[in-house]
C-alpha cells in the first residue's frame, strides 16, 4: 500500500502511532517524504512480492503487545525505509497499527 501510494487507505486500515496531532495519512506522507529526503531517494521502489521482513514476538505481558513486524522497503536508489507495525492482542482478537516509518542509515 505504501509503495503503491495508497497512503489514505493505509492510514484508514492501520492508523499511525506517530501521527500525534496530524491526520494519519498526512503524517505518513510527511514522514515518508522526510525519510526519502534523508536517504536522498526520490521514491520507494515498486512493491516487491517478497519484501524483506521479520516478525518478533513479545513475551506474554499485561499490555497486550503481541508482535513487532519490521518491513524493509527498497527505494529507487538502493537504500531502504524501515516500516514497523505493532500487533496487539485483546481476548482472542489481534489488532495491527503502523508504528513508525524511518530511514535505514
Amino acid at each position: 500500500m505504501l509503495a503503491a501510494g495508497a497512503i489514505p487507505d493505509l492510514a484508514s486500515r492501520f492508523g499511525y502511532a506517530r501521527a500525534f496531532s496530524r491526520e494519519a495519512w498526512v503524517a505518513i506522507q510527511e514522514d515518508l517524504a522526510a525519510c526519502l529526503a534523508e536517504l536522498r531517494a526520490q521514491s520507494l521502489a515498486p512493491a516487491q512480492p517478497f519484501a524483506s521482513s521479520s516478525v518478533k514476538y513479545f513475551q506474554p505481558n499485561s499490555t497486550g503487545l503481541f508482535a513487532l513486524v519490521e518491513c524493509f522497503v527498497p527505494t529507487d536508489n538502493g537504500t531502504q525505509v524501515l516500516v514497523e507495525l505493532v500487533v496487539t492482542s485483546k481476548d482472542a482478537k489481534k489488532y495491527v497499527c503502523l508504528e513508525d516509518i524511518s530511514a535505514v542509515v
